[in-house]
């Protein structure tokens, strides 16, 4: 299911698009170069209609997943993270609009545990690699 991407976007983009508070989907990510670090605090993962990607803060505390989906038909899914081995997922949305981003941020307790940003879409689950914290 995932496709394997070269690089289209640069530590600098991204790092920019983060300054300026906004997520690096909206900034018009939408490849992930191989191995999913794209640099900038974040992880990503190339998908054949969109790319995921998670993004949190150095000491642990916030999460932001981002989907940005470039095309596909219909679509029912929801954002969410995994730390420690627990899932927290956000609402069920309908997503056939494309190209659109689709994310959610939330707060959670510090910690230096990895976080995996993750998409849930009808039976399919994808996933970022791990984002180290602290």
């Amino acid at each position: 299911m995932h496709t394997r991407m070269r690089a289209a976007i640069t530590a600098t983009a991204v790092i920019g698009a983060l300054a300026a508070g906004i997520s690096p989907a909206a900034a018009g990510v939408t490849e992930c170069p191989r191995g999913g670090n794209p640099g900038g605090g974040q992880r990503c993962t190339t998908l054949s209609n969109g790319v995921l990607t998670v993004a949190g803060t150095k000491d642990g505390k916030s999460v932001e997943v981002d989907y940005y989906r470039k095309s596909g038909g219909s679509l029912t899914g929801r954002v969410g993270w995994e730390r420690a081995g627990r899932n927290t997922w956000g609402a069920w949305k309908n997503m056939n609009t494309t190209p659109f981003h689709y994310w959610q941020q939330w707060k959670t307790s510090a910690s230096c545990s990895p976080f995996i940003g993750k998409l849930q879409a009808g039976n399919n689950t994808y996933a970022t690699p791990p984002l180290p914290r602290c």
